[in-house]
């Protein structure tokens, strides 16, 4: 079996990342690092997974049980509804000078933008693995594409000089950014620790 058929799957005791092959998800699958269980137990008697998901009132983190996600969760800090309706928006996104604020700095997913142009045919090459790696990461990671030249301002805002540039983005804050000329699986270690 492959490994990109296993789910990473976060312990929602000590935070780790476990890779579980389809076959192991199940109510015993256990964290490697602390032995808790990682699924719990949905209405229906089966494993349900739970998402992380940031309020963008508080800024407090939320483990969501998936079966929960559309019954109006709130905030378990703020008491504030959770809009996760956004874990079910379309990616990628595109992202423009107007829309940034919204879609980037308040998502309740951290954020992966892939800072590319038309008239580079090294982004233009690796725009199937960005939206490769977003059908991945749905529900995980908002990822979002940003054509430079139409976007002044946030070229200019994030000092963007050369393309493809991929830019990750947390609770409203810049944290990193790296070349964007990167297969899939060496994204996805990248934003390990977002997750």
């Amino acid at each position: 079996m492959g490994e990109t058929s296993s789910q990473i799957i976060q312990c929602p005791q000590c935070g780790a990342k476990n890779r579980v092959p389809p076959e192991k998800i199940n109510l015993k699958a256990k964290c490697g690092r602390c032995g808790s269980p990682l699924m719990a137990e949905g209405k229906s008697g089966q494993p349900t997974e739970r998402y992380m998901f940031r309020c963008t009132e508080c800024g407090a983190k939320n483990r969501i049980p998936s079966e929960k996600v559309n019954a109006g969760p709130i905030c378990g800090k703020c008491k504030k509804p959770l809009k996760t309706e956004e874990l079910f928006e379309s990616q990628p996104l595109i992202v423009t000078d107007s829309n940034f604020d919204a879609k980037v700095l308040r998502s309740p997913l951290p954020v992966v933008l892939f800072a590319w142009a038309p008239w580079c045919s090294t982004c233009r090459a690796f725009l199937p693995v960005i939206d490769d790696f977003a059908r991945d990461s749905e529900r995980k990671i908002r990822v979002a594409k940003m054509n430079v030249d139409q976007n002044p301002s946030l070229s200019s805002r994030y000092n963007i000089m050369s393309v493809p540039q991929i830019f990750v983005f947390e609770n409203g804050e810049f944290r990193e950014s790296f070349p964007g000329a990167m297969q899939k699986h060496e994204i996805s270690m990248k934003m390990t620790p977002y997750l």
